[in-house]
């Protein structure tokens, strides 16, 4: 009964855990935030780049936040090459990727 009531004691009750909230990084400007929150960008096993809207499509992955700016300095300075591992993107690719960006602008 002692040993119980020993083991008891270093039991904490302080309520529910709060939700685990995954952060990833911009590729771009480095500002951490909720995978939520940002863009992922994946490139398949042919090696064709395009966003994944729901953050679960095989492939590697990058993520870009929601800034014009970074957008651009990703694909200006191969950042979104190195981060994804490609030699470079597909002209198709990297065009539908600079219409994302200046949809952004729009917003």
């Amino acid at each position: 009964m002692i040993r119980i009531k020993m083991a008891q004691a270093g039991k904490k009750s302080a309520g529910p855990r709060p939700k685990h909230v995954p952060v990833r990084m911009c590729i771009a400007c480095r500002r951490s935030d909720a995978k939520r929150g940002l863009f992922r960008l994946v490139r398949d096993a042919e090696g064709r780049v395009s966003v994944d809207p729901t953050g679960k499509r095989a492939g590697r992955g990058a993520y870009l936040c929601h800034d014009p700016a970074c957008w651009d300095q990703a694909l200006k300075r191969r950042g979104l090459e190195r981060a994804l591992r490609v030699e470079s993107l597909d002209p198709e690719d990297r065009a539908a990727l600079e219409e994302i960006a200046r949809g952004l602008v729009n917003e």
